[in-house]
């Protein structure tokens, strides 16, 4: 996740606006259509930064910090910061964040199209192939998002970080609780356990198909923090620290 705000953010703003101006210049030169596809992709880019900020989302979090740690929200450059206060929005964040998301609706709908023109070039089933490969080149990317695209995430530091690796490893014990297939897990926090016993509790964000939330996983650490003795999943809007 990056967090950008004041002058830093200029340079980036004005290659997400020269790349998303030669996609355009792309999409008047093939279709006359084009203003039809600009006004999809200008309507889909700001629904899908403001849902970056609903889902990917990182609580302030206590692992390796001296005091609490501001999180953040939204992918991949940060909407809201989240304090012990509540949330600030970040205007230069959801334009930045808006800009990426329309490079990526006007460039993922030009592969697309390319590749459905193609195929309908074909004098035989051309229109199961075009559904076909729909599917393919729109659906199957989304619904399989979480394997290749990372969510952001505490970021731990010192002793906190090494017991969050080892507990890493060990989510695949307790995955299978989880109420939906877990496609990636994000790491929410590193807290002492809450039942009194040595040790600390590790807490994970859990993602289904498409990126949509599955809950949390949490493994409870032993005192030397190399392996669970306890752990399970809980539905979303749970917390780990009842």
């Amino acid at each position: 996740m990056i967090v950008l705000t004041g002058w830093p953010a200029i340079p980036l703003g004005l290659a997400l606006l020269t790349l998303a101006t030669l996609l355009v210049v792309w999409w008047r030169q093939q279709t006359f259509r084009w203003p039809i596809a600009l006004a999809l992709c200008l309507l889909v880019a700001p629904l899908l930064s403001y849902w970056s900020g609903q889902v990917f989302r990182v609580d302030p979090y206590r692992a390796g910090c001296d005091a609490l740690c501001a999180g953040h929200a939204g992918a991949p450059v940060a909407v809201y910061r989240i304090d012990g206060e509540g949330e600030e929005f970040l205007p230069v964040g959801f334009a930045l964040n808006t800009l990426v998301y329309l490079n990526l609706a006007l460039g993922w709908s030009a592969i697309a199209r390319t590749v459905l023109v193609r195929a309908g070039e074909l004098r035989r089933h051309s229109l199961l192939v075009q559904i076909a490969l729909l599917l393919v080149f729109a659906v199957a990317p989304l619904a399989l998002s979480p394997l290749f695209l990372p969510p952001p995430q505490a970021r731990p530091r010192g002793d906190p970080q090494r017991i969050a690796i080892n507990a890493q490893r060990e989510l695949f014990m307790y995955d299978q609780e989880s109420q939906a297939p877990v496609m990636r897990a994000a790491l929410e926090d590193v807290r002492p356990r809450y039942d009194g016993q040595e040790g600390m509790r590790v807490c994970f964000r859990t993602y289904t198909f498409f990126y949509l939330p599955a809950g949390y996983l949490y493994l409870d650490m032993t005192r030397e923090g190399v392996h669970s003795n306890a752990g399970g999943a809980l539905p979303p809007g749970a917390s780990c620290w009842p």
